[in-house]
């Protein structure tokens, strides 16, 4: 079975990471790749990517999804398609973002999903739909208050957590309605980028503080983050759309975690003091360091997630 792959939100730091890995690493299964993205950035995007035969990867604006399955518009190109993946990326993850244009935020979370319900993705039978959403609806759905989880964050956290709910509650209806396969993936913190340091998030500041030669005291040492680097991070997507991971045929809709470290900020405190000391499983355990997921855990597994992380705290501790 051939697929198309349409990105949604694609130009961002996962989409990009994610088609250079599909490049440089096809998938049996993906034939070509379409990315939704800005019409600003839609030719540098495909110029980028414009050696590319297989899979062939083009991009264009969000106004270019609408009719996307083959058996609305017959097409030489995408005629041997007999199946299309829809992964929605697009969304606001930027606190300042939320803070200062809590409207415009909201608003676009909506029309990314209205754009993905309205796309003629019912005509054709097998197509799926991955979206990437937050770990934050896991809490929102736990024995804990909206206010408890917010934190005194209440401006920010309350209306990125309902509206990413809301998304959910969009698709889902969509999957059941149309019998289509849809999957969340509810993300944690995704580090192991090139510019790591530019992000406003609780990692970078114990970093800095180091740096600055000042005491590395967290403001809530008992707060628990989530954490999940790049690269396995891509492996566990590329198996879900590759076919590999079989979740996304268990049930209609599907509620998925990816492989993610989870730790006290306290814990993240001590591993950035005592940076670039790598970390055994063993002391990882007495700092109450766990691994979770939807993927098959093994101990290499969890020794190379502590590795990733470790790695990438000393890399944030080169001033830059």
């Amino acid at each position: 079975m051939t697929a198309k792959l349409h990105l949604l939100g694609g130009s961002g730091r996962i989409g990009r990471a994610l088609v250079d890995s599909l490049v440089a690493q096809p998938l049996a299964n993906v034939s070509a790749i379409q990315i939704y993205c800005d019409s600003t950035k839609g030719a540098k995007v495909e110029a980028h990517y414009a050696a590319s035969t297989s899979p062939r990867v083009k991009a264009s604006g969000y106004s270019a999804f609408n009719t996307i399955s083959a058996a609305s518009k017959p097409n030489p190109e995408t005629s041997s398609i007999n199946k299309h993946i829809v992964l929605n990326l697009r969304g606001i993850n930027n606190k300042k973002q939320w803070l200062n244009q809590p409207l415009d935020s909201l608003e676009l979370h909506t029309r990314s999903c209205r754009s993905v319900v309205e796309a003629d993705l019912w005509m054709q039978p097998g197509n799926e739909i991955i979206h990437l959403s937050s770990l934050l609806c896991d809490l929102i759905e736990g024995p804990s208050s909206l206010a408890d989880i917010c934190e005194g964050q209440e401006s920010y956290r309350r209306p990125y957590m309902v509206s990413r709910l809301h998304q959910e509650m969009i698709l889902s209806a969509n999957a059941y309605q149309h019998s289509i396969c849809t999957s969340f993936l509810r993300m944690p913190a995704v580090y192991g980028f090139e510019d790591d340091h530019l992000s406003p998030w609780v990692l970078n500041s114990l970093c800095k503080a180091k740096l600055r030669g000042q005491r590395v005291e967290p403001r809530h040492p008992d707060r628990i983050v989530y954490m999940s680097h790049r690269d396995p991070l891509l492996v566990w997507i590329r198996a879900l759309i590759g076919g590999s991971a079989n979740q996304c045929r268990m049930r209609t809709v599907n509620f998925l975690r990816p492989p993610m470290l989870r730790l006290s900020v306290s814990a993240l405190a001590t591993l950035v003091k005592e940076s670039p000391r790598l970390l055994s499983s063993a002391e990882a355990g007495q700092l109450q360091i766990m691994f979770e997921g939807d993927a098959e855990i093994a101990d290499h597994d969890f020794d190379f997630h502590l590795t990733l992380l470790t790695t990438s705290i000393s890399e944030l501790l080169v001033d830059h």
